[in-house]
């Protein structure tokens, strides 16, 4: 696998600390329940000494003093995954973890065909004034072939992602396993300031 492939940066050390922090909180006003979004800070002190702060919701689950990697996609930013080497548990991001079943693609091609179908009128009586059938373009049969296409289409869009989405998370998945099997010394560098 090269690293064209899949770009992870990854830090591995200890948890230094770690603390909630407070979001937001919403109270309803008419029945007094109320809603707090809390998310998980946590700061990492890596092999050479540097300290790195996190946040999200998969750090719920690592403590002070426990041995982490935080993996990171390297060209968006975002968190990929977090292995607690202590807990031997790897906790994946949710954008890892999506549903791509068949019944899911499924449920999904008629969501997405019904935000569609509007929209779309407008290219299908193009097309049929193209073919120089503008007349009969909302005609019942027309209008039946227009949805029957539209989620064909939708639906063969949505296996095309899958089947991307699918390839992508196996070859990360993969990256996470290999790298966790290196040396934790090789896997982190920073410069430390001069003294």
């Amino acid at each position: 696998m090269t690293t064209a492939e899949v770009s992870l940066h990854v830090i591995r050390g200890v948890v230094m600390d770690r603390k909630e922090q407070l979001q937001s909180v919403h109270v309803n006003k008419t029945t007094g329940y109320g809603r707090i979004n809390k998310t998980t800070e946590l700061w990492l002190q890596d092999s050479a000494g540097c300290e790195h702060r996190y946040q999200g919701d998969l750090f719920d689950a690592a403590r002070p003093g426990h041995e982490v990697a935080v993996f990171s996609d390297r060209a968006s930013g975002k968190l990929v995954a977090v292995a607690n080497l202590t807990t031997q548990r790897i906790h994946e991001a949710a954008s890892l973890n999506i549903n791509t079943t068949f019944g899911a693609n499924l449920f999904s091609t008629f969501g997405l065909g019904f935000l569609l179908a509007l929209p779309g009128l407008f290219p299908w009586y193009m097309i049929m004034d193209a073919i120089g059938l503008s007349g009969r373009a909302f005609s019942a049969t027309s209008l039946q072939i227009y949805i029957v296409m539209l989620l064909v289409c939708v639906f063969v869009g949505l296996k095309i992602w899958t089947k991307r989405y699918e390839e992508r998370t196996a070859r990360l998945k993969a990256e996470v396993d290999r790298v966790l099997g290196l040396d934790a010394s090789s896997t982190t560098s920073c410069k430390r300031p001069p003294e």
